[in-house]
C-alpha cells in the first residue's frame, strides 16, 4: 500500500478520510432525505350526514385547517381528494384539480361544490358517513400577490383560472382547452389545443411600451373568422393570369363568379422538417376573394406553375370571413 503521510500532503486530508470510509475504516453517518408527508386532515362524526350540503360544509371547515399547513410550508393545493367513509365500511373517493396553487378554503369548496354536483347521482350515502378525509395529494408553491395601495391584488389570470377550474370539477378534466401556438407556418398546425393545466404560464409580466418612442402601426394579413380544420379542395376553371387569382371556383357541387380579389400572400413550405408532407413541402399562394353576393374567401393554390414538381398546382379552400 502506498505511504498516507505523502498523499496527505499532496492531497489534503479529506482524500484520506473518503478513503477510510470506503474501505470501511471509519463509519460513515447517511441522513437520508425523507420524502415530505402529504397534508391530510379528517373528522370523525358523532352522527353520520348524508346530505350534500353537510359534507360541503365539512370540506370547507377542513380545508381551513389545511391552509395553516399550507401556509406554514409556502405552498399551495394542486390535486385535492375527498375520501367519505360509510358506517358499512365502503370508501368514495372525489378528486379535483386546480389551475394554480390554491389554499383559499372557499375557493376549495366551491370546487368540490362543483365535482359534487356532477356526481351526485353516483354517489351512494347508504346510512351515511361518519368519517371525511381531505388530503393534499399534489402541491406547488404559492406566489404572493403584492397589493396595490386600496389592498387589493391585481391578477388578471386569476378569474379566468379559478372558473376554468370550476368548469372542469364540473364536466371533466378535458372539458377546457387552451390554444397555443405551434412551429409551423401552415395555418392548420400554426395552433394546437391543450389542456387548461398545461398551458405555459407567463413568468415574467409584460414589458411595458416606451412612452418617448412613438408607436409603428403594423397591419397584419387579415385571416378569417372561420379556418377550415383541413382545407378543401377546389375546382378552378380559368385564372387571369397562372399566378393571379381564379375568375371563378366551383366548391360543393357550386360555382362561385369572382368579383374582387386580394393576394397573393406566400407561406413557403417548411424546410425545418426532415420527412415533410405534400402539403408541407408546397408552397402556398393565398388569395382573399368575393363572390358577386359579397361573400368572401380565403383559398391557396398549393404549388408554383412551372416549378421543379411535375405535379400540377391544386387550389383549396381553407376559411371564410364575415
Amino acid at each position: 500500500a502506498a505511504p498516507r503521510a505523502p498523499l496527505a500532503r499532496r492531497f489534503g486530508a479529506l482524500l484520506l478520510l473518503r478513503l477510510d470510509q470506503a474501505l470501511g475504516r471509519l463509519d460513515e453517518a447517511v441522513s437520508p432525505r425523507l420524502p415530505i408527508a402529504p397534508l391530510s386532515v379528517e373528522r370523525h362524526l358523532a352522527e353520520p350526514i348524508t346530505l350534500t350540503e353537510d359534507i360541503e360544509r365539512l370540506v370547507g371547515m377542513l380545508a381551513a385547517t389545511l391552509k395553516t399547513d399550507l401556509e406554514r410550508r409556502g405552498e399551495g393545493a394542486r390535486t385535492l381528494a375527498l375520501l367519505l367513509f360509510r358506517v358499512d365500511g365502503a370508501v368514495s373517493r372525489i378528486a379535483i384539480g386546480t389551475s394554480r396553487p390554491m389554499r383559499e378554503p372557499m375557493l376549495i369548496q366551491k370546487l368540490f361544490h362543483e365535482r359534487l354536483a356532477a356526481l351526485e347521482q353516483d354517489i351512494d350515502a347508504g346510512y351515511g358517513f361518519d368519517l371525511v378525509r381531505l388530503s393534499v395529494l399534489a402541491s406547488a408553491a404559492f406566489d404572493m400577490q403584492q397589493a396595490d395601495l386600496t389592498g387589493e391584488t391585481i391578477d388578471d389570470g386569476a378569474d379566468i383560472a379559478l372558473f376554468a377550474d370550476r368548469i372542469r370539477a364540473r364536466l371533466g378534466e378535458g372539458a377546457v382547452l387552451q390554444p397555443v401556438a405551434v412551429e409551423s407556418h401552415l395555418p392548420e398546425r400554426a395552433v394546437a389545443t391543450i389542456p387548461f393545466t398545461e398551458a405555459p404560464r407567463r413568468t415574467t409580466p409584460p414589458k411595458k411600451p416606451d412612452r418617448l418612442q412613438a408607436p409603428m402601426t403594423i397591419f397584419p394579413p387579415e385571416r378569417p373568422i372561420r379556418l377550415f380544420r383541413s382545407p378543401e379542395p377546389i375546382d378552378v376553371p380559368a385564372t387571369e393570369m397562372p399566378e393571379g387569382p381564379p375568375l371563378n371556383f366551383r366548391w360543393r357541387r357550386a360555382l362561385y363568379r369572382v368579383t374582387r380579389a386580394e393576394g397573393p400572400e406566400r407561406i413557403a413550405a417548411e424546410w425545418w422538417r426532415e420527412t415533410p408532407s405534400d402539403e408541407a413541402a408546397s408552397t402556398r399562394d393565398y388569395f382573399r376573394i368575393e363572390d358577386a353576393d359579397g361573400r368572401r374567401y380565403w383559398l391557396y393554390r398549393q404549388g408554383l406553375y412551372g416549378g421543379a414538381s411535375q405535379v400540377p398546382p391544386r387550389w383549396f379552400m381553407h376559411g371564410v370571413f364575415a
